[in-house]
């Protein structure tokens, strides 16, 4: 078996454990790994921890931060959601995003001069769509010519980065102005805020009525069970009668959309334009928030607020204990991989 198919294995079993144990001891033994490397720097971890504690949860800007930072993980993280349990794993969140938001602030910048409420509704529209088609490209491939998703989806990360450079640096890109950005959305079509002088705002609501959507598709609906069926077995889903390859390209578009709306509700919620690194490897997080979350609502939510805690009081750590931010990437990294382990061991006993 090589690595990729071994990968997705693992990802498989880890979405059909129902088991919240793995994931805590996960969690812990993560924390344990990492406070030794912090012992090791000779910072008191403790310390360490109960400063990020309070710096994201303790503090009414931190709080605001930590809802700003969970919406486009849990946006991307509802998608990824889609796609595994189509058994198809998306690894092209950012790519989607970064055509999300572009589109959307084109639509956006057409129609602010007429009504905001339809203008932020269709470019989110907008944005789904064309996000979707995005993460199809990569499925169509699957579907018709076996071709590994995981590398596809990679690359088209790369050809929608370029894009968005060429795009604030060219074309969107104000006349007189000196920096690679798109001009700056009218007041009235921004998304309000939901915590002022913080990056919470209403997008919040829209991520939480994607979780909703999810916990419908998979409980609800003869789609959501088809899907299931697909990424539990192609050839025993095709015996049974169902379009697989349809619903391969469904599933990846679906993918995409969601991650295509995260871009949008970025840009309307906080940034108000499109520039170049817009996304802070949100794509890459949302795989670890929908792995972590077992792939359900619920699990989402609460997946994407810790690390949501974790980024947002990592700046506090390296500022009072002189801590590098990239411990938390190495904590986030740890909990992923310990579930994993934690949960093959589990079946493989």
């Amino acid at each position: 078996m090589n690595p990729v198919e071994h990968l997705r294995t693992l990802i498989a079993r880890r979405i059909h454990s129902k088991s919240f144990f793995i994931v805590l001891l996960a969690f812990l033994a993560s924390l344990v790994v990492v406070a030794a490397l912090i012992f090791a720097a000779g910072a008191n971890p403790l310390h360490a921890y109960e400063d990020m504690l309070r710096a994201s949860l303790g503090r009414y800007y931190g709080r605001g931060e930590v809802i700003g930072k969970a919406i486009p993980l849990i946006l991307i993280a509802v998608g990824i959601s889609v796609g595994l349990r189509a058994g198809l794993t998306n690894l092209g969140g950012d790519g989607q995003f970064f055509i999300g938001a572009l589109v959307s602030v084109s639509v956006g910048l057409r129609l602010s001069s007429q009504h905001p409420v339809l203008a932020v509704t269709l470019a989110l529209v907008a944005a789904m769509f064309f996000g979707g088609l995005w993460a199809a490209l990569a499925g169509v491939l699957r579907a018709h010519l076996d071709t590994n998703e995981v590398i596809t989806t990679i690359m088209l990360n790369y050809v929608a980065l370029l894009l968005l450079q060429y795009m604030v640096a060219g074309p969107m890109k104000p006349p007189g102005s000196f920096l690679p950005q798109s001009a700056t959305l009218p007041q009235a079509v921004r998304l309000p805020s939901l915590l002022m002088g913080t990056s919470a705002h209403y997008g919040i609501f829209i991520a939480l009525a994607a979780l909703v959507f999810l916990y419908l598709l998979f409980s609800k609906s003869v789609v959501g069970y088809r899907i299931r069926a697909v990424g539990q077995g192609v050839d025993a889903a095709r015996y049974s009668g169902i379009g697989t390859r349809r619903y391969i390209v469904f599933a990846m578009f679906m993918s995409g959309a969601f991650a295509g709306v995260a871009g949008a509700v970025e840009v309307f919620g906080i940034h108000h334009r499109v520039l170049d690194g817009i996304s802070l490897n949100y794509g890459f997080t949302g795989v670890v928030v929908a792995l972590l979350g077992g792939v359900r609502p619920l699990g989402i939510l609460g997946a994407a607020l810790l690390l949501s805690v974790l980024r947002v009081g990592a700046n506090a750590m390296q500022v009072t204990q002189g801590i590098p931010v990239s411990v938390v990437f190495i904590l986030e990294s740890l909990i992923i991989l310990f579930a994993l382990v934690g949960d093959g061991l589990r079946h493989r006993r």
